[in-house]
């Protein structure tokens, strides 16, 4: 089974409204614009500006890695929460991601692998980094051994 097999049957996909999550990733705003993309891929970190919540509230400014993409089929990606909530840390759902010249971080932080976000390429403005496919790999496996 697949990690979004997975996810789906554990009802683990979720749409940028159901985040609940407070973020303020503004500091990403300034990254230069030979960043902007069409096409993403797994392992990319994006920044999303701006969504509505469920109760029509905005959201805005949250960094996603794309753990898997759909673009084949349609253009949307399979992402999970970044946060900068290392408080959070103590829940078995959440991983250590450290800032470092890959992933373009600008502090440590946490993936968040209690949902996975469903995003579409509109809802994406850039990339900042990414991540190996050793630690995609690890994430990956880790959200299927949680989860199996």
């Amino acid at each position: 089974m697949n990690i979004i097999e997975l996810a789906k049957k554990n009802n683990l996909i979720k749409e940028l409204k159901d985040i609940d999550i407070v973020e303020d990733n503004s500091i990403y705003l300034n990254e230069e614009k030979s960043n902007y993309n069409f096409k993403y891929n797994a392992g990319d970190i994006v920044f999303v500006k701006k969504y509505n919540y469920s109760d029509g509230t905005n959201g805005s400014n949250h960094l996603f890695l794309i753990i898997e993409d759909n673009y084949i089929v349609s253009m949307d990606y399979f992402c999970l929460l970044i946060s900068s909530q290392l408080d959070k840390l103590k829940y078995d759902t959440n991983l250590f991601l450290a800032k470092d010249c890959k992933n373009k971080l600008k502090k440590d932080s946490i993936l968040k692998l209690d949902n996975i976000y469903r995003i579409e390429n509109s809802d994406i403005l850039f990339k900042v980094g990414e991540v190996t496919q050793e630690k995609l790999n690890m994430y990956r496996d880790t959200f299927i051994k949680i989860y199996s």
